[in-house]
């Protein structure tokens, strides 16, 4: 017999865009926790509009949309308009019989619709509610726009990334979304222990500003033990060398070579077996310091005839902190991932059909791999949750639809026209485009 899933019996209801929330939610629901994800016909989560399969619109691009299945999977999902007085009166049912609600809209979204902590609680006392927002739901930002790119720009990140002789430079990824994701995820998980502890519900006020910042490493202890702002550095190091990125043979082919210790550039001397790396001068880490440049240009002449993968493995090998410098398409089909069962495939509808989505980040002992179920189509589990939850009769569930309370159907599908990729090619948004790619990713 199976045993029940860490999470089983957790309800949590979820009006949650994008992806920090989504996101955050996804491995509680992957364990066992039933997610209730509210979306509204007028605001569908705009997630559902992220890259179609093959470039293609279909007949429902809403529900195709990529990035909306790897944040949602494992969740019901129903669509109640909450700008109704009937969709709120439902959304308070659900919470009476719920144990969390997690939601990322700004503070003053929830507080209007009168939904928030203060009000949730009337309903049931002990319910953990976290609110995910830019800023917090107090302060002078408190309702400041928060998109990835401003967030990542006030925590620090910005100002720290690019060359020393540049400007601040973006990340290529939302960091934010992420870091804020995390932290909602395990605080959800202390505020339920917390609960089971002492019967007592939960007001989670979470920013990601704040977690950001708190994420941002040595760079903030820096200032706050000796009143040093570092600036921008590239790829180096002010501790260690050599620490960089060098580039390979082929295209675009690079590594990432960390040296922290006198040992490992011990092993990287022996590793190589080059005449130029035993250098009296840079056996010791001031010798290295001193010399940076020479050493960065004695190893980018011996990496650029190698193969990266070459490389990484060789200096692996010898006890050298080494990665190839790794694309997309390389991560999606990288051997080691295979062997650790790092992706699965799902089943999709057509137009999607079989894609590969990311399996469990760890394993629990005792713990069967959970079960992987799609995330639900717009509207999917309306008759479920609010018939055989909430005990709605079928005349009741047919007049909230005609009064258009839930819908099956977004009002505004929200999908971005395919891209012209030939066009991104050219002005460089595109790195490439691999048609071959089903074939790579055995689908």
């Amino acid at each position: 017999m199976t045993a029940p899933l860490p999470l089983s019996g957790i309800r949590i209801i979820e009006p949650g865009q994008v992806w920090a929330l989504p996101y955050a939610i996804s491995p509680l629901a992957l364990y066992g926790a039933e997610v209730i994800k509210v979306e509204s016909a007028v605001r569908p989560d705009s997630s559902r509009g992220s890259p179609q399969p093959d470039s293609q619109v279909g007949d429902q691009p809403w529900n195709d949309g990529g990035m909306y299945h790897e944040a949602n999977r494992n969740k019901s999902g129903i669509s109640l308009d909450l700008n109704t007085d009937r969709g709120k009166e439902l959304f308070k049912e659900m919470v009476s019989v719920s144990d969390v609600v997690a939601q990322n809209f700004p503070p003053r979204v929830m507080r209007n619709f009168g939904l928030d902590y203060p009000n949730l609680r009337k309903v049931k006392p002990d319910i953990v509610v976290l609110d995910s927002t830019a800023y917090g739901s107090s302060g002078p930002w408190e309702n400041y726009i928060g998109y990835g790119s401003s967030l990542q720009a006030v925590t620090g990140l910005t100002y720290l990334t690019g060359y020393e002789d540049g400007g601040p430079v973006q990340g290529g990824i939302l960091f934010n979304d992420t870091l804020g994701a995390l932290n909602a995820t395990y605080a959800i998980l202390l505020a339920l222990a917390h609960r089971e502890r002492t019967g007592q519900g939960q007001w989670i006020d979470l920013s990601q500003y704040e977690a950001g910042v708190a994420h941002l490493g040595e760079a903030f202890m820096e200032f706050e033990i000796n009143g040093v702002a570092p600036t921008r550095r590239g790829n180096s190091h002010p501790d260690h060398a050599p620490y960089g990125v060098y580039r390979c043979t082929g295209d675009d082919a690079w590594v990432s070579i960390t040296v922290t210790s006198d040992a490992e550039w011990a092993n990287f001397v022996r590793t190589a077996g080059e005449p130029w790396a035993s250098n009296r001068d840079w056996e010791t880490v001031a010798g290295r310091l001193a010399q940076r440049e020479a050493l960065d240009a004695a190893i980018s002449d011996w990496v650029e005839t190698r193969d990266k993968h070459e490389v990484m493995h060789l200096l692996q090998a010898g006890g050298v902190a080494c990665g190839a410098v790794y694309n997309t398409r390389e991560i999606a089909t990288d051997p080691h991932h295979a062997d650790r069962g790092s992706f699965s495939i799902s089943e999709h509808r057509e137009p999607v059909g079989p894609r590969p989505h990311s399996a469990p980040l760890f394993g629990l002992t005792g713990v069967d791999r959970p079960p992987d179920r799609l995330a639900p189509r717009f509207g999917e589990f309306n008759h479920q949750i609010f018939c055989d939850l909430l005990g709605k009769s079928e005349q009741e569930y047919v007049e909230l639809m005609e009064q258009q309370v839930i819908s099956d159907i977004p009002a505004n599908p929200g999908v971005t026209p395919p891209p012209n990729v030939e066009g991104l090619l050219r002005m460089g948004f595109l790195a490439e485009h691999d048609l071959d790619y089903k074939a790579k990713l055995g689908i």
